[in-house]
């Protein structure tokens, strides 16, 4: 678990704090998202954690004891760091870029080359074509999910991320998105995330804190709540007018009670489970009709009307 209790920072010189007065818990195994307008303390209060930067007041708690009862070198070892810019070494090869941190504690090479290939498979990268390349030979998002991998190379409890899918195209962007989902179904870290984009907050985040000019928490609650419940105009403002399209993107289809299909089901859209209401809503109107039917390995499972996705979306009238 994390705690900010009472957290500021204000640089010399300067009468304002960047970051005021932040104090929220992120639980074991959650993914906290800081999401804010530019300049709001986001990324500084995230590098507070590891003490790449330190806090002017209060106290940053890591299972209950102060990050400052180890030396910040020893605490960034135990810490995954990701960010957009990747970092990876150029001079060095795959393999030895995400086996870093696991050197530099003192792991055995085979352990570390073991680890190694075991992180390429996980993030989709086939050991046999990639470990022993430079990151001058892969793509954006490729070194992006080797910045990933390497966060992750010492099994570290607590990942900081930093906008690390925010320099490649949103395609890949999106894959990228899903993959580390994917990931973090099994792995369980506990993560703070930054961005600026409300949209990949709703959907990374279990938890969301929305920061606002001088680094003060507006609101710090469920995506699922925000969106239902913001606090003031400025969240209401932040999250945006297409609240309800949000609350969709949320649920997937397999998590609804579905209609029978009746043999109904030709000429309509086929959705998996795992589609989110927002995009079956938009497969539907796409295709102007008010139902699709939910497909799985070929079977049919049933069919989604608009008529539900609006009783489920809070809005009954056509």
């Amino acid at each position: 678990m994390i705690e900010f209790r009472g957290v500021s920072k204000t640089y010399p010189g300067s009468e304002m704090p960047v970051v005021n007065d932040l104090s929220f818990e992120v639980l074991e195994g959650e993914v906290c998202v800081l999401v804010g307008p530019s300049g709001c303390g986001k990324t500084t209060s995230m590098r507070m954690v590891n003490r790449l930067i330190e806090p002017s007041e209060g106290q940053i708690l890591i299972d209950g004891e102060p990050n400052t009862s180890m030396s910040g070198t020893q605490l960034r070892r135990k810490i995954g760091y990701a960010i957009q810019q990747i970092g990876l070494f150029p001079h060095r090869t795959i393999a030895e870029n995400i086996g870093t941190v696991p050197g530099l504690v003192g792991w055995e090479k085979e352990r570390i080359r073991s680890r190694t290939e075991e992180l390429l498979d996980l993030v989709g990268l086939d050991p046999g074509a990639y470990r022993d390349r430079y990151p001058a030979e892969l793509s954006g998002g490729q070194q992006q999910r080797v910045g990933v991998a390497r966060a992750m190379a010492a099994d570290p409890p607590i990942m900081l991320m930093d906008e690390p899918f925010g320099a490649v195209d949103p395609i890949t962007r999106e894959r990228l998105q899903d993959e580390f989902l994917h990931i973090q179904d099994n792995i369980k870290k506990t993560i703070i995330f930054v961005t600026h984009d409300i949209d990949e907050a709703i959907k990374m985040g279990d938890k969301i804190a929305i920061l606002k000019e001088g680094g003060i928490l507006a609101q710090y609650d469920t995506p699922e709540s925000i969106l239902s419940a913001p606090d003031s105009e400025f969240v209401s403002s932040f999250v945006g007018s297409d609240r309800v399209l949000k609350r969709l993107s949320l649920t997937r289809v397999g998590d609804v009670d579905l209609e029978p299909a009746n043999g109904h089901a030709e000429g309509l859209p086929e959705l998996s489970e795992q589609t989110s209401l927002k995009d079956a809503l938009s497969e539907m109107i796409g295709s102007g009709v008010e139902r699709g039917v939910v497909v799985s390995d070929g079977n049919v499972l049933g069919s989604l009307t608009l008529d539900a996705i609006r009783q489920l979306s809070g809005r009954n009238t056509k």
